[in-house]
């Protein structure tokens, strides 16, 4: 059995058409190229013979095999950041419905039904898919978030689907170095890392920035510079595949002739061991309460989501049959998989983008790396077909 690379790309292409002006691809969540995207999903598999529909929320289906079992679920998301790639979700979504097609192509007998899913909106937190789980966040000012997107507490109510399913095969591009540096033709992810945000002021004195001497500062720019060198070396000490990243910083009263009296900044970090995670972040606020004068807001755990086992060796088995080599990794950034992970089994399969770049209009994967992700994303789910 065989995917046809050549009708998958023509897809990839098709989907990629449906952007606003301006380079790369720009299709944001819940705007009209969003729903124009997912119109083409659902016309192009009623002309392919595929069984449709769309939840009240917006998520896009298409199902081949019999409909009286719980069945398998493969897909990814057709939203896209301002000027993204054009792999970066459509890869996804046009990988799974080219396995589905050559499931019929092949008369593939089907124990159970294969579904294609497109999510909505994965770009601005995972809202379809955790709309579709029933693991949305329902917190202070829910309906006031859903008028935003044009929804109402109905649509996500009635839009809850997950029963129906027992698994869950995500593709994906990489979006980082890992498989390209090492020469490895896919990724099986592991987990989905976790998330932790803190906010960081850090207290001085502001100064005039001629008449006082260096020794006489109480700088908080420079005290801020201490302790980044110092949460990076905590972090490495951990190893991989925790990271900690400062994004934003803020320089008070940010003139160049006084010295900074505050500095505010964040940090993003991730990790798929939460005891890791606990500890590092234990390491800096002693390090900073023992030598600084800061405060430290944290924002509430975003525990790691970790894969199937069982849908792991599927991919392995499907990678080592078509003789492409792979390597285990956790996923630092955010997929659709994560919440699908707490609802049924999920796996990823991670193909290879060029130069670790995503989220932007030079986002790249080869038809090569593309055809072999497809392979081993067909093997996998013709193994849980046999299950």
């Amino acid at each position: 059995m065989k995917i046809n690379s050549k009708r998958l790309l023509n897809h990839l292409d098709e989907v990629n058409m449906i952007t606003a002006d301006g380079e790369g691809m720009t299709r944001p969540a819940f705007s009209g190229f969003e729903d124009e995207a997912h119109e083409w999903f659902i016309e192009k598999c009623k002309e392919l013979n595929l069984r449709t529909h769309q939840d009240a929320f917006g998520n896009s289906f298409a199902t081949i095999g019999p409909e009286d079992k719980k069945g398998i679920l493969i897909g990814s998301h057709l939203d896209t950041v301002n000027n993204g790639g054009r792999y970066d979700g459509a890869l996804g979504v046009v990988t799974a419905l080219e396995v589905a097609l050559t499931l019929l192509d092949e008369n593939a007998a089907l124990s159970k039904p294969v579904t294609v899913v497109a999510f909505r909106a994965e770009e601005i937190g995972l809202v379809g898919s955790s709309v579709f789980t029933g693991l949305i966040d329902r917190s202070d000012g829910f309906e006031d978030r859903l008028k935003e997107m044009g929804r109402t507490i109905d649509a996500v109510d009635d839009s809850i689907g997950y029963e129906d399913y027992t698994d869950y095969v995500e593709l994906h591009i990489e979006q980082g170095k890992n498989l390209e540096t090492k020469n490895i033709d896919i990724g099986v992810v592991s987990s989905i890392a976790s998330l932790n945000r803190m906010v960081v002021t850090v207290h001085g004195e502001a100064g005039h920035a001629g008449t006082i001497g260096m020794e006489e500062r109480n700088d908080a720019l420079m005290h801020t510079a201490k302790i980044l060198t110092e949460f990076e070396r905590i972090v490495k000490s951990y190893g991989p595949p925790n990271v900690g990243t400062v994004g934003q910083l803020e320089v008070s009263p940010a003139s160049s002739n006084v010295i900074p009296g505050e500095v505010r900044f964040t940090i993003d970090l991730r990790g798929d061991d939460m005891d890791d995670q606990h500890a590092i972040r234990e390491e800096f606020r002693k390090y900073v309460s023992d030598n600084h004068t800061a405060d430290i807001i944290e924002s509430p755990d975003k525990e790691p989501a970790h894969m199937s086992d069982k849908i792991m060796d599927h991919i392995k088995a499907s990678c080592d049959a078509s003789d492409f080599s792979y390597e285990v990794m956790t996923s630092g950034a955010n997929h659709d998989a994560n919440p699908l992970s707490r609802r049924m089994n999920a796996g990823m399969i991670f193909i290879l983008s060029k130069d670790g770049v995503s989220h932007n209009p030079a986002e790249f994967s080869s038809e090569e790396d593309i055809e072999a992700g497809a392979e081993v994303m067909l093997g996998t789910v013709q193994r849980l077909l046999d299950e």
